[in-house]
């Protein structure tokens, strides 16, 4: 891994360990970029910074308590960096029009992340919502 791709991961893993761990949404402000993108597929996407803070407001107080993301495998080839994770937390607010369950759940996702001057810009998330979902017994497992 070259230098500046050490670099990046350690962006990625400071945003991992800031806003999604530690709820530090300020630190949103000091590792995204203004214009950022984030694509969450079946979780919606969002432009812009303030944007993104808002969706991971509502994600780190509403939906889920004590939310950890763990990172199983991180790589990283020029501007971009992938990280393979374990995702969990206890359910606490409605999630996708299920209402809020106090299940404690477990969900594998990854995340491709593009980063410029030490910042995020974009993201690109895929992570098991059905298995999620299943899990809160909104679906039932075939």
């Amino acid at each position: 891994m070259t230098p500046q791709e050490e670099r990046n991961v350690a962006v990625v893993r400071r945003s991992i360990d800031g806003a999604t761990n530690s709820r530090d949404l300020d630190g949103i402000d000091e590792r995204w970029a203004d214009d950022l993108r984030w694509n969450g597929g079946s979780l919606g996407s969002h432009s812009g910074r303030e944007a993104f803070k808002a969706f991971a407001a509502a994600n780190a107080s509403g939906a889920w308590q004590d939310m950890r993301l763990e990172v199983d495998e991180i790589v990283a080839g020029g501007d971009k960096v992938v990280a393979r994770f374990t995702n969990c937390g206890t359910n606490i607010g409605p999630f996708m029009n299920t209402p809020a369950t106090g299940k404690q759940v477990e969900w594998l996702g990854s995340g491709i992340n593009s980063v410029r001057d030490s910042r995020i810009t974009e993201g690109w998330f895929a992570e098991d919502i059905l298995g999620t979902l299943q899990q809160l017994g909104a679906l039932r497992a075939p």
